[in-house]
């Protein structure tokens, strides 16, 4: 019995994967410029971003002035999200260097 069971389980997951095969076919088709106009674009995702890890450090400050000034004892909870926010803040670093180097790269480029 537990042998149809995986086996019929091993179906299912066979029959989803030929779909998602199926579909991903059906998309291949379209041009890049298609693509880009159905996703959001890079610079989209980067503002995205940006605007995550401003919004993750005023709320670590916030969480900082309410322990600071007594309205809080959530110390743990704080420091959770002044690490999350410098971390977030290190990663948008990285990738500003990561695309400073890369343009330099482009430019050093003869054509």
């Amino acid at each position: 019995m537990a042998i149809s069971n995986s086996m019929s389980a091993a179906q299912e997951v066979l029959g989803k994967m030929r779909e998602i095969q199926s579909e991903s076919r059906k998309s291949d088709g379209l041009s890049i410029a298609d693509k880009a106009r159905q996703g959001s674009s890079f610079l989209e995702h980067l503002k995205d971003g940006v605007m995550e890890v401003n919004q993750m450090t005023k709320s670590a400050d916030k969480m900082a002035m309410d322990v600071a000034a007594g309205k809080s004892e959530n110390l743990h909870e704080t420091m959770l999200a002044t690490t999350q926010a410098e971390l977030g803040f290190n990663l948008m670093v990285q990738l500003r260097n990561r695309a400073l180097e890369a343009y330099q790269e482009v430019m050093r480029m003869q054509v």
